[in-house]
C-alpha cells in the first residue's frame, strides 16, 4: 500500500500550471484569494490556496492570508448542497415525485395560472416564475413602517413565501426557461413542509449530520438579533462592502433576499469551507455510482439525467450543466457534468463521466459585487484541470 504522500507527489507537479492560473487570478483582481480542491476517481489530486481573505480596506489594515479552512458564503451553491439534496432525500423516502404539482404541498399556490407547475418545472427553471423580485426592499420598507422588527425574522420568510404564492407567472409552465431565484426559495419551502423541519434543521439532518460536517451551516440572522450570537469572523472570507446595509459583510449572507429572510432560504445562505464542500461533492458522486448510500443511487441518476436536446432548459434537476449562460460551454467538461457557479465566487462541478470533482472557492464580490472577472476565469481553470486529468 503506497504512502499517500508518495502517491500524490508525482501528480502534484503537473498542477504548477493550476497554481499559476490561481496566482494570476489574484494579480488580475479576479478575487482577493481562492482555495481549490480537485478529486479524481475518489482520490484527492490537488489542494491549493492563494491570496488573501480581504483587500486592504483601512489604513494599517493587515489582510490575513487565505487558508484551506476559510469559510465562505457559497451563495447559490446552497441550492445544490442543501435544497436539492433534501428534495432528493424526500423523493428517496417516497414523500415526493418529480411530476407532483406544487399546489399539492403549498396551499393556495395554484392561483394566477400556477396550478400546472410541477416539481420538475421548478427544478429545471421552467416554471414560468420570474427571475427575481426585490422582496428585501419591500421588507426594509415594512420594517420602517407598519411591521417593525419583521426584517430577518421568520415573519420575513413567511412574507416572501406568501408573495411567491401570489406571484404572476411570466409564461406558461414548461414553455420556456428562465433561471429563477423564486423557484428555489419555493423549493426551500416545499423542503420545509415535507420534512417537517425548518430548512436549517433539515440541512443538519440530511446533509451536515449525515456527512459529519462541522463547518457547514446557515447563519441564522434572527439568532444574532435575539441572542447576540455572532459567527467567528476570523475564519470567514468577507464579501461585499454593501451599499444598502452600509457595512462590510462577513458571516452574514450577501444575497439581498436571503438576508432579508433571516439568512436562511432555499436559494442562498449556506456557509462552508473547501474541505466540506469537496466532501459533499465526492459523496454525492459516490452515491451516483452506488458506492455510498448518502442519497439513493437511482434518485441521483434521475436528477442528473441527460436532458433531451429538445428540452427548453440547460438544467438537469436542480443542478446546472455547462452552458453559454454560465460560461462553461468550452470548459472541456462532458455534457453529463453537473454543478453551479455562485455569484460570490464559489463553484462546484462534478463530471460523472470522468469521476472528477472540482471545488473552487473565492470571494470575488469583495469588496464589490460589480466585479465580474470570474466568469472567464472559471472556464479557463476548469479547462486546464480537465486537460491534466485526461493526459
Amino acid at each position: 500500500h503506497m504512502n499517500t504522500a508518495e502517491a500524490l507527489q508525482p501528480v502534484s507537479q503537473s498542477f504548477d500550471s493550476i497554481l499559476e492560473i490561481l496566482q494570476q487570478g489574484v494579480a488580475d483582481a479576479v478575487f482577493p484569494g481562492a482555495v481549490l480542491r480537485v478529486g479524481h476517481k475518489g482520490r484527492l489530486l490537488c489542494e491549493l490556496g492563494v491570496g488573501y481573505k480581504s483587500v486592504k480596506l483601512a489604513k494599517g489594515d493587515q489582510p490575513s492570508e487565505m487558508t484551506l479552512d476559510t469559510v465562505f458564503d457559497v451563495a447559490e451553491l446552497t441550492q445544490q448542497v442543501v435544497t436539492v439534496t433534501i428534495i432528493m432525500k424526500l423523493v428517496e423516502l417516497g414523500k415526493l415525485q418529480l411530476d407532483d404539482q406544487v399546489l399539492r404541498y403549498v396551499q393556495g399556490f395554484g392561483v394566477l395560472g400556477k396550478s400546472p407547475i410541477t416539481m420538475r418545472h421548478l427544478l429545471t427553471h421552467a416554471s414560468g416564475l420570474a427571475q427575481s423580485d426585490n422582496f428585501f426592499e419591500k421588507l426594509v420598507q415594512l420594517n420602517s413602517t407598519s411591521r417593525m422588527g419583521i426584517l430577518t425574522s421568520r415573519g420575513a420568510r413567511d412574507y416572501v413565501y406568501n408573495s411567491i404564492k401570489r406571484a404572476e407567472i411570466k409564461y406558461k409552465p414548461g414553455a420556456q426557461y428562465l433561471k429563477s431565484e423564486l423557484g428555489f426559495i419555493l423549493l426551500g419551502e416545499v423542503a420545509e413542509l415535507l420534512s417537517g423541519f425548518t430548512l436549517d434543521k433539515a440541512c443538519f439532518r440530511f446533509v451536515t449530520k449525515a456527512l459529519g460536517l462541522k463547518s457547514t451551516s446557515f447563519v441564522d440572522l434572527s439568532m444574532i438579533k435575539r441572542r447576540g450570537i455572532h459567527p467567528i469572523t476570523d475564519l470567514i472570507a468577507p464579501t461585499e462592502q454593501c451599499t444598502w446595509r452600509k457595512r462590510l459583510l462577513c458571516g452574514e449572507v450577501a444575497d439581498d433576499n436571503s438576508w432579508a429572510m433571516g439568512g436562511i432560504s432555499g436559494s442562498c445562505g449556506l456557509f462552508t469551507n473547501v474541505h466540506e464542500l469537496y466532501l459533499f461533492a465526492n459523496e454525492i458522486l459516490a452515491s451516483f455510482y452506488a458506492y455510498s448510500d448518502f442519497v439513493d443511487s437511482g434518485v441521483v441518476r434521475e436528477f442528473w439525467t441527460e436532458r433531451d436536446a429538445g428540452a427548453c432548459s440547460p438544467w438537469h434537476y436542480g443542478w446546472d450543466s455547462p452552458s453559454e449562460e454560465n460560461g462553461m460551454q468550452n470548459s472541456g467538461l462532458s455534457d453529463r457534468a453537473v454543478g453551479n457557479n455562485g455569484t460570490t465566487g464559489c463553484s462546484l462541478w462534478i463530471d460523472p463521466e470522468r469521476a472528477l470533482v472540482i471545488t473552487l472557492m473565492s470571494n470575488c464580490t469583495h469588496p464589490t459585487r460589480n466585479n465580474k472577472k470570474i466568469k472567464g476565469f472559471r472556464s479557463k481553470l476548469v479547462q486546464q484541470l480537465v486537460e491534466i486529468v485526461d493526459s
